[in-house]
């Protein structure tokens, strides 16, 4: 993926940090989509490199700690942006002091393209929770806060699958698009 193919998605990205919830879904979408598109163009270019006998974009490992209270939410929420994506090895682990640290493997693209959706995704989905708890909030006041703190987690969790759904989705549909060759990337 180019650095003018990477900004294009961050902007993207960012505008959906400060707008409307459905505008933001909808540039999300399409950023995701670019995403997908060019991780099979990027998968594409390294078969023909390989085939070639040229060296590959190297495989790296990242590592990303969430803090605070909803850090392994957080934490699944990368995961299943990377599974969506298709194209990473997301691992994930608690560390001593009790945060949680997702492992990303893949090729450096990919695991920079990553990176960018999961920290948009992480501004948006605590936005909707706070847009959502917020309309919410008064049906569970008979609730402990613990209840409390599950419900919100939940809505996290589900937001995080929604993003997974969509960008496999978008996934599958780009490589029908695309036909032959692309094969490999699935």
């Amino acid at each position: 993926m180019t650095e003018t193919q990477l900004d294009l998605i961050a902007k993207l990205l960012a505008k959906a940090e400060r707008t409307t919830p459905e505008e933001a879904e909808a540039l999300t979408e399409h950023a995701e989509r670019l995403m997908v598109k060019y991780g099979i163009e990027q998968a594409m270019i390294d078969d023909r490199r390989a085939r070639l006998g040229q060296t590959h974009e190297k495989i790296i490992e990242i590592h990303k700690t969430a803090r605070g209270t909803y850090s392994a939410d957080l934490r699944d929420l990368g995961a299943q942006v990377a599974f969506g994506l298709g194209t990473l090895k997301p691992l994930q682990s608690k560390t001593w002091d009790g945060h949680y640290t997702l492992h990303l493997v893949g090729y450096e693209s990919d695991v920079n393209q990553a990176q960018v959706l999961i920290a948009s995704l992480e501004v948006q989905a605590m936005i909707a929770m706070r847009t959502w708890w917020g309309a919410v909030r008064a049906r569970y006041s008979q609730h402990t806060e613990a209840q409390k703190r599950r419900a919100r987690s939940g809505f996290i969790r589900g937001f995080a699958l929604g993003a997974r759904t969509r960008i496999e989705a978008n996934r599958r549909t780009i490589i029908e698009e695309a036909g032959t060759g692309t094969e490999l990337v699935d």
